[in-house]
């Protein structure tokens, strides 16, 4: 999801490469992004990272955001971010709610979000909320970078971010499955596999559009 991300951050010019920094455990994938996205600081050292950071995207699998990994995260901001009391968390994570995210100080700048991997082209639908502590230019800029993604919507109900996880979060997911099914079908009835994915590629998106430009119940009586 962070690469999904990065990408139009960097084609929309919101954030110039040399201002982005990327940590990873993993050389590979350092290696790999580095490569894809020449520009960017890679390293493996999580504190280099947060030195002149004012938003930090946490993009790692929920399981990993133990109490001991967030409070070990905050400290490691705390002593080396040269903008500590300004630095905004934007989490990416499923299931994670934002007073777990702060680990234990209301004070903190906390936004949650989920968007889904459309967002690597810019078509990705996100849904975000944010702790009162962030000022008005803040959610601001926030929202101007999730709109990078695709479309952005600011909900104040957390319950909210949970409910959109199911629907657009995990909903690539259930389309991608529907357009293998009707391609598949598609081969199965003779037709070459290049002709049946068009055929189902323009029907879904121009299914989308039409829905989108009328309005109307998608299964009008």
């Amino acid at each position: 999801m962070a690469e999904a991300l990065l990408s139009p951050l960097l084609s929309t010019h919101l954030q110039p490469a040399s201002r982005i920094s990327l940590h990873d455990p993993s050389s590979a994938t350092l290696h790999r992004l580095s490569t894809h996205y020449p520009g960017v600081h890679t390293t493996p050292h999580r504190m280099e990272s947060f030195q002149h950071a004012e938003l930090i995207i946490l993009a790692v699998k929920p399981q990993t955001a133990t109490p001991l990994f967030l409070e070990t995260l905050w400290k490691d901001v705390e002593q080396f971010s040269e903008n500590q009391t300004n630095v905004t968390l934007l989490s990416v994570m499923a299931g994670v709610p934002m007073h777990r995210l702060a680990a234990g100080n209301e004070k903190r700048k906390i936004v949650r979000s989920m968007p889904n991997t459309p967002a690597m082209i810019g078509e990705g639908m996100t849904v975000w909320t944010c702790t009162d502590t962030l000022e008005t230019e803040e959610q601001s800029r926030i929202a101007t970078i999730l709109s990078s993604f695709g479309k952005a919507i600011h909900v104040h109900d957390e319950s909210f971010i949970d409910m959109s996880t199911s629907l657009s979060g995990s909903g690539p997911a259930y389309v991608f499955l529907l357009m293998e099914a009707m391609i598949d079908a598609g081969v199965h009835m003779g037709l070459p596999r290049d002709t049946a994915t068009t055929l189902t590629h323009q029907t879904i998106l121009g299914s989308t559009l039409y829905a989108q430009s009328t309005k109307d119940h998608p299964l009008p009586d």
